[in-house]
């Protein structure tokens, strides 16, 4: 007898299940080699921004996050592959904060997360606070990360008996106002055309940015997935600031963080710490 006989049918093989996608989170430790951010107390924020960074990232990871770091030392932001902007003031800021966004949206990442400290002139301010951005196309989502953000960092102060002085989500689309225009922060908000003469009022070079000769301005890359940004407290705060150098605190507010990005993938937080 052949086999099969005419009249049937071979079944295909069953395709192979492809695996299930993992998440990706891009997580942004603020500021890094001129741009030190707020220094006081015996803390400075660049650094204290890459602790809890490291710190956020290892906890995503460890449930089943791919979970990528903007800089892992105290250097400009780069993509793989590519070489740290060198240049320094307001030239060298805007094209380290150009490859964060950059990183991100390489990663096709599910959420892009920058950490910051706060500082204020009035040291009795204090608290946590989260900014997202209004004007772009994932503004419900920048809105939704940023709330779960504020709350997983609220409750997991609470829940470690540590003080918490939450000071609520804030919509970043008119935080910085220059020259009779509103600014969101660069790394939040939709494309931005900064022509030369900005480009000078800001304290910046067209060269140091990389204009052609006769190229009138330059376009930003916007991000292209949920984004917010969380700040950790306020630097020039005595009491925040003691609780900045608290290894209790600090861990409270990474395992925080890490539970509002968990929240907002959908993968349960309740097991993961800081509730």
């Amino acid at each position: 007898m052949v086999w099969p006989p005419a009249s049937a049918t071979v079944a295909a093989p069953p395709s192979p299940t492809p695996a299930a996608r993992r998440p990706v989170v891009v997580v942004d430790p603020g500021h890094a080699v001129d741009e030190v951010g707020a220094a006081a107390y015996a803390v400075v924020e660049k650094e204290s921004n890459l602790d809890f960074a490291v710190r956020v990232v290892a906890l995503l990871r460890a449930r089943g996050v791919d979970a990528l770091l903007t800089r892992t030392a105290d250097v400009r932001a780069a993509l793989p592959g590519q070489e740290p902007a060198r240049t320094t003031g307001w030239d060298g800021q805007r094209l380290d904060l150009q490859a964060r966004v950059d990183i991100a949206n390489a990663a096709k990442a599910d959420a892009f997360v920058s950490i910051h400290s706060n500082g204020a002139a009035d040291s009795s301010i204090r608290g946590h606070e989260v900014y997202y951005n209004s004007a772009r196309p994932f503004s419900a989502q920048n809105k939704r990360l940023a709330t779960l953000l504020h709350d997983g960092v609220t409750a997991s102060l609470q829940g470690a008996g540590l003080p918490a002085t939450p000071r609520g989500v804030i919509d970043d689309d008119c935080l910085k106002p220059f020259g009779g225009r509103c600014y969101p922060l660069f790394i939040l908000g939709p494309s931005r055309t900064t022509d030369r003469a900005e480009v000078y009022a800001r304290g910046g070079t067209p060269e140091g940015l990389g204009f052609a000769p006769d190229q009138p301005a330059l376009v930003s890359r916007p991000s292209e997935v949920p984004a917010a940004l969380v700040e950790l407290l306020f630097v020039s705060s005595p009491d925040d600031a003691a609780l900045l150098r608290d290894e209790a605190a600090r861990d409270a507010m990474a395992r925080g963080v890490a539970r509002g990005i968990l929240d907002f993938l959908g993968i349960d937080s309740t097991t993961q710490g800081g509730r």
